[in-house]
This record gives C-alpha cells, structure tokens and sequence, in this order.
C-alpha cells in the first residue's frame, strides 16, 4: 500500500495538487477495508455525515469488487489505485486499473420491478452505484487503462482540503497459461457486440503496449469495420468466448490491397493455429472481393510469425528497420524488447503480377531481382536503366529541360501540384510520407 501526495506537471515542473490523495493497493480484496477507511476519513473531511459516509463504504465496495473481479484473472498480481479528489460542493472518487477493457453498454441493465432470477450482479452493482452517486462515469483511456468515476455532491457547501496520492507499482505480467486441449472454434466476422471481446483479446495478448491504439476502443473496433478501413474476423469457442482476432486494415487510397494485421490470440488458446485459420479465412475473404494483394509485417523478435506468415503463402521482400517501439510485449512470448525491434515485409499475390518495365538503378538491379524471384513475380529491367546508375557514364534526361518521368516523358509543368501525404503513429514513433502525386513543383 502507497500513500503519497498528489502531483501535477506544470512548465517549471511538478507541483503539488493539495484537493487531491491518491492509495494505490493490491488487486485484493483484503485491500478493502482500507480503502473504505481511507475514503471515509477523506469525505468525512470534507464534511459529509455519517450517513453519507455509509453510503462511500457501499459506493467503494462496489467499484472495487468489480474491478478485482472484473478485470484481472484469477492469481494475476497489479496494483489499482483510488483517488479522492475535492470538487465544487462535493467529492469525487476515481479508482483507476490497467485490467481488461470493460464496455458498460453490454452490461444488462437492473430493473427493480423486474423479477430477480432475471437480474445479473454486475447489472445490480451498477444500479446501486448511480442511485447512491450524484454522477457515475467510465472512462476507457486506451493505452493507459480506465476510470471507474463517481462523483456526491454536498447537500450543503463545505470547505475543506486533503492532500496526499499515490503512483501505482507496475505491473507485473502474469504467468504463461498452459496450452488447453484442443478445442471447437467458429471463424467468422466480427459483430458489433464482440468489439469490447477483441478489445480484451488484445489486452490479452499484448497488455497497453499494442501500437494501434484503436483497438482498445470498442466504438472505434466497430467504427472501422463500418466504414470500411478495416475488416475484422474473430475465433469464437462454443461458448461465445472470442478467442483470437486478425484483420484485414485498408489504406485510405485504395481497397485492391490490405494489410493483414492486428493478429492477437489469448494464451489461454494458443497451440490451436488459430492465427493460421484467422489468415486463411481473411485470404478468402480477400479473394471473394477481387482484390490483387495482401501485405505483412513479420514480428523478427520470435520466429512463429514468419513461420505463420510463410505457411499462409507470403514471401518476404523487405525489412522494416527500428520500427517496433521497444515497450512493445509479446504476453507468454517475449514481455520486453532490449532495443527497437525490426520488421519483415512479406507479400502475397492474389491475382497473377503483370510483366511490367522496371526502372531500377544498376547498382540495385540484381537484389530487386532476387527479391521479385522470391515473391514468384516476373522482373524485367527497362533499357534506360543504366541512366539511373551513379558513375556509368550513361546519358540522362536533359539537365537544362522539366523533370523527366521514369519512362523519359517529361511532366507537364502546368499539371497537378505535387501531393505529399505525411501521418505519425506516436505510439510506434514512426513518421510516414507518401507521394501520391508528384508534379513539376517536386
């Protein structure tokens, strides 16, 4: 248990914030009583009676039960913190988890009227939480886990300041689950209600360290399969259980090529080649939709999903240097990277490679060679070639005329403006330029 006082960042630096305290705990319930005396003494500060101070006791067991309830597996140690922060005539509580994502929409919701075998305790929590509460919130933030928040308000105004909050320990990643037998799964796409299911399939697999963090979003899961930028597919065990997710995630520009990713398989279920069946469903799928090509990107940390990608008939043409951030885990495989993690690029031809002119500098042309006999692709070299070599003596397009296309023809200087599409992915630290259009301004 950790008590410390609360601190803000400010541009001189940290500060101390006097209205709030913070505990951070185990995920145990033995924990309880003690934040229960630890919010008590708080409100009671603040100048709540006993009654209401009662109610706190109930309010807190609630959101704390659930949560070491909810969001951890059985034996799997983490800390969670409760903060009890002064607002305007009242007090908020906030007890925060780094658990599984929690979708509140899905929990069933509790009707007194209603008959009681028909009634779910997570539905009852809930009720008692907003009928005691002035303001009760969830508040899912990603990467960075999410707030369970209830707000009481005063019934007359009060001042009063507390001081003290914690910084929660790090958790330690749990142990490897064993292999279960084999078991009777359904691939299939994903619906709407299974988003909050991949989301907590991915927290499975990679914790908060996954890179794309719309998938710890629900609404943003089925948001994107909506719009169409992405198409998920899920394994699904008899009971309902989403048990691994692969997608297939379109550029903004084109849908005749995807990227098959988001690839994520609970440890609970791996040795099943669920990821294996998930790619070959999506291949199918991809198939289905006349689309040309599918591209990948090979994890090199462990070897499994080069075996995966090569057994789904994808051949590697490239690498992606440092451009696996180093916080990124792999749960039961590899829980931290030493340094920044590289990438293979494979590529699988749905539709047969046209025989097209390449324009590749000489000094390059026999591993772009190799590398197009790999992907099974036919390679042939444009005779004007050698004029992109450096020190061969050959002639190139007229200095003193526009710039030149690769196929000689100059561009038309009263054409298109160059288009240069730039995006950063903060969580992989990695900046992309792309040119779809280039123009004489290049």
């Amino acid at each position: 248990m950790e008590l410390t006082e609360g601190r803000v960042m400010t541009e001189q630096g940290p500060s101390f914030d006097p209205r709030r305290c913070t505990l951070s705990i185990p995920n145990e319930l033995a924990y309880l009583e003690m934040v229960q005396g630890f919010v008590r003494d708080y409100v009671q500060r603040v100048g709540f009676d006993r009654c209401d101070q009662a109610r706190f006791d109930l309010l807190v067991e609630e959101a704390v039960t659930n949560v070491i309830q909810g969001a951890y597996a059985d034996g799997e140690r983490a800390d969670l913190s409760v903060a009890c922060e002064r607002v305007p005539a009242g007090v908020q509580i906030t007890v925060h988890d780094d658990g599984l994502p929690y979708d509140p929409s899905l929990t069933p919701e509790y009707r007194p009227d209603a008959d009681l075998d028909s009634q779910t305790a997570a539905g009852l929590g809930s009720f008692l939480m907003r009928q005691m509460a002035d303001v009760v919130e969830f508040h899912n933030l990603g990467s960075l886990g999410k707030d369970t928040v209830f707000v009481k308000y005063l019934d007359s105004p009060s001042v009063a300041d507390a001081g003290p909050p914690a910084e929660a320990a790090p958790l330690e990643a749990p142990e490897p689950v064993q292999e279960p037998q084999r078991i009777e799964l359904w691939i299939a796409d994903m619906r709407p209600e299974q988003a909050i299911d991949v989301c907590r399939c991915i927290y499975d697999a990679y914790r908060y360290t996954y890179v794309n963090e719309h998938m710890y979003f629900p609404d943003r899961v089925v948001a994107l399969n909506k719009s169409g930028d992405m198409l998920s597919a899920v394994a699904t065990t008899v009971e309902g259980e989403v048990a691994g997710h692969a997608a297939l995630v379109f550029a903004e520009d084109t849908r005749e090529i995807a990227d098959l990713a988001i690839v994520a398989v609970k440890a609970k279920f791996r040795g099943q080649s669920i990821a294996r069946r998930l790619g070959e469903y999506l291949e199918t799928a991809a198939h289905d939709r006349g689309m040309h090509g599918l591209y990948i990107e090979e994890v090199t940390v462990h070897t499994y999903t080069q075996k995966f990608c090569h057994r789904l008939g994808f051949a590697d043409c490239g690498f992606l240097l440092a451009y696996v951030p180093a916080i990124t885990s792999y749960k039961g495989i590899n829980e931290k990277l030493d340094s920044r993690g590289a990438d293979i690029m494979g590529y699988r031809y749905l539709r047969p490679p046209q025989d097209v002119p390449l324009y590749v500098p000489e000094r390059h042309r026999d591993m772009v060679a190799a590398l197009f006999a790999n992907l099974g692709a036919p390679f042939t070299a444009a005779p004007s070639s050698a004029a992109w070599g450096a020190g061969n003596g050959a002639a190139g397009p007229d200095p003193d005329g526009p710039p030149a296309d690769p196929d000689g023809s100059s561009v038309d200087p009263d054409g298109p403006p160059t288009e240069l599409h730039t995006s950063v992915n903060v969580r992989r630290a990695v900046a992309t330029i792309r040119i779809p259009v280039y123009g004489a301004d290049l």
